[in-house]
């Protein structure tokens, strides 16, 4: 049997052949399929229903395309306030020309765009170009600085990276960085050093998010803050945080990103306890090194990291401090400000020097606008404090300061009490050169020897093996075993 007689038989449908096509009427299987069911004894439920339908007549009817050229400016409008829409760096330049370019596109967050996409997004100028009134917050010039702000510069946890101003003057009156304190001033880094200025993350997030640097000699950036497009140079920055640029000269002393921060493995080893460090680390570093790197750290190069690493200029600025000490040649604070404040824009990092750019800010804002920035805007305020820089013992260079022979390395303390759990017997009271009795023994909290009390304490022979040659006498002479 056919599939048309199977569906003839079975199913009820009545079928025809003719010329035009296959006709099926399915009106005999609704009505078994109704009695089958017992539906046809049902109460029919009233429905009301319009059985004719009235259009009004328009004799003076318009064309369609009427309101062509109003409706695609609405929709361009709309198009521009909506997510930026980026894939490639053809098309992230694209954008700025047409940004009402539709449905050609998938968004991708500026976030996750790779680092030469990003890079070539925040070398365009934006500010060539009249700001756009469609984007809804004003403190932005476009809808790209908005989304770089909320989604690259908000979510940082710390909200910009910690740095504090260093008490020179607690610095000044201890010996302990009596050679620290005379390279700082050497090299230039006091007024950097007591600038304190307290700073809000929020304007610090808006100057990362929207600001430009120009290929100029002058090194010409402009940025937003609040609602307003300012603008500055290098030289006016190092003025106001006590660094004027000298006229005529391109260079303010010895720099740090002129050349490759690879240093030979021989000149980092100069910085180290000798037989301790391991170049590349921030511990044992000799007591003088150890200062300048908090000193560093504090000032032109914070960070908020892994702190017990060297980070990459940093062993380049370790380096050249130890060549350029006793030449009187000076750091050239503003350079190295300058080229970390372009690497945290283009690299995405946390957002560094706070404080210095508050006060580039308040400065700029009081020769745009002749009114002070606390006077104008409201400013969720964060506290910059004054720190102490604190006195390692064990790295002390005076031995009269920190007297780093009273107790041995924390390694031997911890190993002295490891073997005296091991091997209780071979082990006497810390008196030295003596026959105990068994009272004083056990009061010392040790057990007996199987074969009495006739072992002498070892000779203290100092220095103990391994001892470092660099350290200070207190060093060499402590005894590993005693805790």
């Amino acid at each position: 049997m056919s599939m048309m007689g199977e569906m003839k038989f079975f199913l009820g449908f009545e079928i025809k052949q003719l010329r035009e096509g296959t006709f099926i009427n399915q009106a005999k299987y609704l009505q078994d399929m109704l009695k089958r069911f017992k539906m046809t004894e049902l109460k029919v439920v009233a429905t009301p229903m319009v059985t004719k339908c009235h259009l009004a007549l328009d004799p003076n009817g318009s064309s369609k395309k009427r309101n062509k050229g109003p409706v695609d400016e609405i929709e361009e409008e709309l198009e521009q306030t909506r997510p930026s829409k980026l894939t490639t760096r053809q098309q992230a330049a694209q954008r700025h020309k047409s940004p009402a370019v539709r449905g050609k596109n998938v968004h991708v967050s500026v976030k996750n765009l790779q680092y030469l996409e990003y890079k070539e997004l925040r070398d365009m100028n934006p500010y060539l170009t009249p700001r756009n009134n469609r984007v809804g917050d004003k403190r932005f010039h476009n809808k790209t600085q908005e989304e770089i702000f909320y989604e690259v510069y908000v979510p940082f946890k710390k909200g910009v990276a910690p740095q504090h101003s260093i008490d020179t003057g607690k610095m000044a009156a201890s010996r302990y960085f009596e050679e620290a304190y005379a390279m700082c001033g050497e090299f230039g880094l006091y007024p950097i050093m007591e600038l304190n200025k307290d700073y809000d993350i929020g304007l610090i997030h808006q100057f990362y998010a929207t600001v430009h640097f120009d290929s100029d000699a002058a090194k010409t950036f402009r940025w937003m803050s609040h609602e307003r497009l300012l603008e500055s140079n290098l030289a006016k920055f190092g003025s106001a945080l006590g660094y004027p640029r000298l006229p005529g000269v391109d260079a303010n002393g010895w720099r740090c990103y002129d050349s490759s921060f690879s240093q030979p493995r021989e000149v980092l080893e100069n910085l180290y306890i000798k037989g301790w460090g391991v170049p590349g680390k921030s511990a044992d570093l000799l007591p003088t090194w150890d200062i300048m790197l908090r000193v560093y750290r504090e000032t032109i190069g914070p960070k908020g990291g892994n702190l017990d690493e060297l980070h990459l200029y940093e062993v380049d600025l370790m380096a050249k401090s130890f060549a350029k000490r006793g030449t009187g040649e000076k750091l050239d604070v503003m350079d190295y400000i300058y080229n970390e404040m372009w690497s945290c824009v283009m690299e995405k990092k946390l957002p560094s020097y706070a404080p210095y750019i508050i006060k580039l800010i308040e400065d700029t804002w009081v020769d745009t606008c002749q009114t002070s920035l606390l006077h104008s805007i409201p400013l969720n305020v964060t506290s910059h404090e004054v720190k102490v820089l604190r006195t390692k013992r064990h790295n002390a260079p005076i031995e009269d300061v920190a007297p780093m022979d009273e107790k041995p390395p924390s390694w031997a303390s911890k190993l002295a009490r490891r073997m005296r759990q091991i091997l209780p017997h071979l082990h006497q009271p810390p008196i030295r050169g003596e026959h105990h009795s068994e009272a004083e023994w056990v009061s010392q909290g040790m057990p007996l020897p199987p074969d009495g009390l006739k072992i002498e304490s070892p000779p203290h022979t100092p220095p103990y093996p391994g001892a470092p040659s660099n350290l200070p006498p207190g060093w060499a002479n402590a005894d590993p075993w005693d805790e």
